[in-house]
C-alpha cells in the first residue's frame, strides 16, 4: 500500500480526530482511539502530534482556519457591512441545523479545558476575539457609534444560542439568534437617508 505524503497524512489524522473530538468530545477520545480509527501507526501519529495537547490544539486552529475561509468567502458577495453581520448568523443558525450538531467546537474546548494556559484554550479565547473584532470592523463600517459594546452583545447572542441549541437538541434557539441580532442591528445603525 502507498504512503501517503507527511502533510496529507497529518490532515487525515485531524480531520478523523476532530470528528471524534466534535462528537464525543476530547475527554472521552484517547488516543489509541485515533489511532485505530485514523488507521495509522503509533509512531506516525506521535510524529505529526507529540501529545494529544498538540493535537487537541491543532484540530481547533484548522477547523478555525476552515471557519474563517467559509464566513469570509461567503460574506464576499453580502452588499454591505450589515449584511455580511447577517451572513454570520445564517451560517451559524445553518450549522444548528446539521445532524450531530453539539455546538460550537471553540465553547466546547473552554468547557472541557478551563485553564486559561491550556494551548488549546489560549486557541479558543484568541478565535473568540478574532470574531468579536470582525465584528466590530463590519459595525464600524456600518456607522455604529460603538462598535466595541454593539460587537459584544452580538457575540453573547451568538455563543448563548449555540451553547441551548447543543444542549436542548431544538434548532429554536437558532431563530431566537437570528431575531435578537436584527433587533440590536435595528436599534444602533443609522438607517438610509430614503431622499439618497
Amino acid at each position: 500500500m502507498a504512503r501517503r505524503p507527511a502533510e496529507e497524512t497529518r490532515r487525515h489524522i485531524l480531520k478523523v480526530a476532530g470528528d471524534l473530538f466534535y462528537s464525543r468530545g476530547v475527554r472521552a477520545v484517547g488516543m489509541d482511539l485515533v489511532i485505530s480509527s485514523a488507521k495509522v501507526a503509533n509512531a506516525t501519529l506521535y510524529r505529526q502530534f507529540a501529545t494529544k495537547d498538540e493535537l487537541v490544539t491543532a484540530y481547533l486552529v484548522t477547523r478555525n482556519q476552515e471557519w474563517w475561509q467559509h464566513l469570509r468567502e461567503t460574506a464576499a458577495a453580502a452588499p454591505d457591512a450589515r449584511a455580511r453581520i447577517k451572513v454570520l448568523f445564517d451560517l451559524t443558525r445553518q450549522d444548528m441545523a446539521l445532524p450531530g450538531y453539539r455546538g460550537c467546537a471553540t465553547l466546547n474546548i473552554t468547557s472541557e479545558f478551563p485553564e486559561q494556559d491550556h494551548p488549546a484554550h489560549a486557541a479558543a479565547v484568541t478565535h473568540k476575539t478574532d470574531v468579536q473584532e470582525w465584528l466590530c470592523e463590519q459595525l464600524r463600517d456600518a456607522g455604529d457609534a460603538d462598535p466595541q459594546d454593539t460587537a459584544a452583545k452580538l457575540l453573547v447572542i451568538l455563543d448563548g444560542a449555540q451553547v441551548l441549541a447543543a444542549a436542548m437538541g431544538t434548532t429554536d434557539p437558532g431563530d431566537h439568534m437570528v431575531e435578537l441580532a436584527e433587533q440590536l442591528l435595528e436599534s444602533r445603525l443609522p438607517h438610509p437617508d430614503p431622499a439618497l
